[in-house]
């Protein structure tokens, strides 16, 4: 019980920075796919920066614990660039399917790269930034949180 409640609370922690990451991604992708409109208001960052936190929590609760559960404690998915590279790549697995639900929903009326565009061309950037910078950091934080006191003595 003491090992599941302190593998919950790390991999919270880690998701949390990697909430950060997302919400910051985000915004930096959302200013780059922004064209010439009206300034975010103030509304409009408390929106986003909840609906990020229960779309995060949510994966948290779906995909991160989980892994961070049946994963060894040794094993070499531990280790801080092994992890943030499974972090990015199952993060972009998910943003990749989403997009091509979202694409093969247009496909029927347009063709395929026509649809792609489409697809893409509706501020698709900053979510796919946000999804993989929460993957990546979230993985890499929690893998850094296991990293072994050097100094200590076993």
């Amino acid at each position: 019980m003491k090992t599941f409640l302190r593998k919950m609370k790390l991999s919270f922690l880690a998701m949390l920075c990697g909430w950060i990451a997302c919400n910051i991604a985000w915004w930096a992708g959302a200013v780059l796919a922004a064209r010439a409109v009206m300034p975010p208001h103030t509304d409009d960052i408390v929106l986003i920066t909840a609906w990020t936190a229960i779309v995060v929590l949510a994966a948290w609760l779906a995909v991160f614990l989980p892994v961070d559960l049946c994963v060894n404690d040794r094993s070499k998915l531990r280790r801080p660039l092994t992890a943030a590279l499974c972090g990015f790549l199952s993060a972009f697995i998910i943003v990749a399917g989403v997009f091509a639900i979202a694409v093969s929903s247009l496909f029927e009326y347009q063709s395929l790269m026509e649809s792609i565009w489409r697809a893409l061309d509706k501020a698709a950037l900053p979510y796919a930034l946000g999804t993989c910078a929460t993957g990546t950091v979230a993985a890499w934080t929690r893998a850094l949180m296991d990293k072994p006191n050097r100094n200590q003595i076993p």
